[in-house]
């Protein structure tokens, strides 16, 4: 029950990234430190404890998700044992909410979720079911998992797709991971499918310590426990009472979790959700290319300044960032130094068709191969194909589809649903790419200056990687784009609450 990824607070990052959508041209914590070496775990641990004689909540448990301060969603979560299908398991539910308004638009984004296992310690993992629905469409992955691997169905507006995943070590372990570490005062680290992105990933439940806390007006002492995909740069934070109960959970400075009632939880606050995300600036940056701004941002972590050809980072005055975002015009305008489409990728996850970028759906496929199949360079490629989904898609706040197929059915959304589109066309023609997550600068509907969350996209060529934003239409990505993730990284929305820009050095070339 205490998957975070799949059924908590990081169920939020998904969804958010849906929500969060992008404002223009329509208009801090870090992980915590490794600390001392401590036990891992095993199918029983200290004192016998196992996941099905941990102490536990009878019932669904019902919390708050707050941004900010502000009430934006709520989430259910159960964990019981019961017969199905002649055979006794396990049942894991989570179902998740969240409502803001983006833009002009009210829109709302619910996830349900189902994982079943077998009922015996680290009990294996049987089945699942995940929904995705609201504002958007829906879209839908069932599956089944024997010992030799695991079966997986995903369906939406466009073609079901079967996906086969191999051999997945998903145990009942990971679905109590936070209370086992908290009863064992020990690391727990295991497996886990990634139902959205249909990846294995390893997360880790580290046992931190004992606190007190008030809760429910009595003060308590607790377990403090952190879960994190490993390579994650904020871990989220549960405090663990030593009946089970959850009593919060925080990720970075401003997403909080905390126990309500049924009757209460679905009290929601009126959330405008640009205006209590966004990162104020002290005035107009300018979009021109080539360009260099420096950023002195308060609140990055460490874990976040990670230099590439296109940003770097300095110390500044008082403990700050210095974050230099330097766009230019990329090697590749020149055609004899585009890298051949017909070149190999040097990973071939860039090049790999996924649960969301289905580059190997028919339509996509059909799509990249008329724009731009007759073009032999890898960046001449991607701005044609930019060039299309700009052109082709309606802008459209909260009209959020997961799947690059679905989007394309679709016909609108907004810069998450563009950079999707295009990462999974590119892909459709080997073409290196993948999703950046970040800020960008926009004049909001009530004219502040400020930066935005927002999503574009990378591709590989000419040995670096080429920012193109097919949202606003840029061949080259502004210096007003400030990355902070890539990829499957969801980890980003721990900073939200947590930056502020200080100063701004403005640089224009010609």
């Amino acid at each position: 029950m205490l998957r975070l990824r799949a059924d908590r607070l990081l169920l939020v990052a998904p969804l958010l990234s849906c929500l969060l959508g992008c404002p223009e041209p329509l208009g801090q914590h870090a992980p915590p430190p490794p600390g001392p070496a401590l036990p891992t775990a095993r199918a029983t641990g200290p004192g016998g404890v196992d996941a099905l004689s941990l102490r536990r909540p009878a019932g669904p448990e019902w919390f708050g998700l707050y941004l900010m301060g502000k009430k934006a969603g709520w989430t259910r979560v159960e964990i019981r044992r019961e017969p199905r299908d002649g055979r006794d398991v396990v049942v894991s539910q989570a179902e998740t909410l969240l409502r803001a308004t983006v833009g002009d638009k009210q829109v709302s984004r619910r996830l349900t979720e189902e994982r079943v296992y077998e009922a015996r310690p680290a009990g294996r993992l049987l089945s699942f079911r995940a929904e995705w629905a609201g504002d958007g469409g829906a879209r839908t992955v069932t599956g089944r998992c024997a010992p030799s691997g695991c079966t997986a169905r995903v369906s939406g507006a466009g073609a079901a797709q079967e996906k086969e995943l191999g051999v997945v070590a998903e145990t009942l372990d990971q679905a109590e991971g936070v209370r086992l570490a908290a009863a064992r005062r020990a690391r727990v680290l295991g497996p886990q499918l990634d139902l959205e992105k249909l990846r294995v990933r390893d997360l880790e439940q580290r046992y931190l310590g004992r606190e007190r806390v008030a809760a429910g007006g009595v003060e308590e002492e607790v377990s403090v426990v952190s879960e994190a995909e490993v390579g994650d740069r904020i871990a989220t934070e549960y405090r663990v009472a030593d009946d089970g109960r959850v009593v919060e959970i925080r990720m970075g400075g401003s997403i909080v979790a905390r126990p309500e009632s049924e009757a209460s939880v679905k009290k929601l606050d009126a959330i405008d959700l640009f205006a209590l995300s966004r990162v104020a600036l002290p005035g107009p940056l300018p979009r021109t290319v080539p360009a260099t701004v420096t950023y002195r941002l308060a609140g990055l972590p460490a874990a976040f300044r990670k230099p590439d050809g296109r940003q770097t980072y300095a110390v500044g005055p008082g403990g700050t960032t210095l974050l230099t975002v330097r766009a230019r015009l990329p090697a590749a305008v020149d055609p004899r130094k585009d890298t051949p489409r017909s070149a190999p990728s040097p990973d071939p996850e860039l090049v790999a068709a996924t649960p969301v970028v289905d580059a190997d759906a028919p339509a996509i496929v059909e799509l990249a191969r008329r724009v731009a199949g007759d073009v032999p360079g890898r960046y001449a490629a991607a701005l044609r194909l930019s060039e299309e989904v700009n052109r082709r898609l309606e802008k459209a706040y909260g009209a959020s589809n997961d799947r690059a197929s679905d989007v394309l059915a679709a016909g609108k959304g907004d810069c998450t649903e563009h950079s999707v589109l295009f990462v999974a066309l590119a892909r459709a023609l080997g073409i290196p790419a993948r999703q950046v997550y970040g800020l960008v600068y926009a004049r909001y509907a009530d004219g502040k200056d400020a930066l935005y969350w927002h999503a574009w996209a990378e591709v590989l060529s000419a040995g670096e990687w080429i920012a193109i934003d097919p949202t606003f239409g840029q061949p080259v990505a502004d210096a007003t784009h400030l990355a902070l993730g890539t990829g499957s990284q969801v980890d980003t929305v721990g900073l939200l609450g947590s930056l502020e820009v200080e100063a701004v050095d403005v640089k224009q070339e010609k």
